[in-house]
């Protein structure tokens, strides 16, 4: 009884490691490996094993943003199952990557979160931290903006309203040819391609009262909206073609 109520403290308890198998990590593409538990002093419970996809994302809160974690997916890869003293099981798991998982790029973070469910207890866990890669056409919409003279200056994921999704910022190389200041491109990738919210801020190229009164009411900034099929996207020229019709709209 007194070994229970200790595994009941964590003292003692069951532990779990997760290992994932997969190399190279793309959204949309398969994560494979096993979780590993270790028995503790005495027999558990266990509920059940969730997976739990999460990242850090910034959040407005107030005048300013603050940084909070979030769950972006839940897989369960095991029911009701008893762990003895000692006991070591392995279970395999493969699961799809959402298609809008992060790609982890800069200061991002992408984890998964093992968690060993049973009752009256603290629960045992495990962090595995991923990297993410972006998949060709990702790429090739982020080579189009630099086949037009932009460069990536950072990359986001930031939570609204219960919704999440990665920001990507780009700035022109020059002002010759583009008068903006930045472009961001809330992307929402999903299984037939790309659908992003776009700001186009062209703060710095207003002059005088009227400009700064634009600046402070916010109207020097255009949003609308664009999407790219997977199959538009594979080619990144193409992309730079049609980008680069939108962006006139507003140079």
């Amino acid at each position: 009884m007194f070994k229970k109520v200790l595994a009941r403290l964590g003292i003692g308890a069951a532990t779990v490691n997760t290992i994932i198998h997969t190399k190279d990590l793309y959204p949309g593409k398969q994560v494979e490996g096993i979780v590993e538990i270790n028995g503790g002093s005495v027999a558990q419970e266990i509920n059940h094993i969730a997976l739990k996809l999460k990242a850090y994302a910034k959040k407005k809160s107030g005048d300013g943003e603050v940084s909070v974690k979030i769950q972006l997916h839940e897989e369960r890869v095991s029911g009701k199952l008893t762990i003895e003293a000692n006991e070591q099981k392995s279970i395999p798991f493969s699961f799809q990557l959402p298609y809008y998982a992060p790609i982890t790029i800069g200061h991002g973070q992408v984890w998964i979160e093992t968690d060993l469910d049973i009752d009256l207890s603290f629960d045992p866990t495990d962090v595995d931290y991923l990297k993410i890669y972006a998949h060709e056409e990702l790429s090739n919409f982020v080579e189009a903006f630099k086949l037009l003279g932009f460069r990536l200056r950072q990359v986001e994921v930031e939570a609204q309203d219960g919704r999440f999704y990665q920001e990507w910022e780009f700035v022109p190389n020059s002002k010759r040819e583009w008068r903006f200041d930045e472009i961001e491109c809330m992307i929402e990738p999903n299984k037939d391609g790309l659908f992003m919210r776009v700001a186009v801020d062209k703060a710095g190229s207003h002059r005088g009262l009227a400009g700064l009164l634009q600046e402070s009411l916010g109207l020097d900034e255009k949003k609308t909206a664009l999407t790219f099929t997977n199959t538009q996207l594979k080619d990144a020229h193409s992309v730079a073609s049609t980008l680069r019709a939108f962006l006139q709209q507003y140079n």
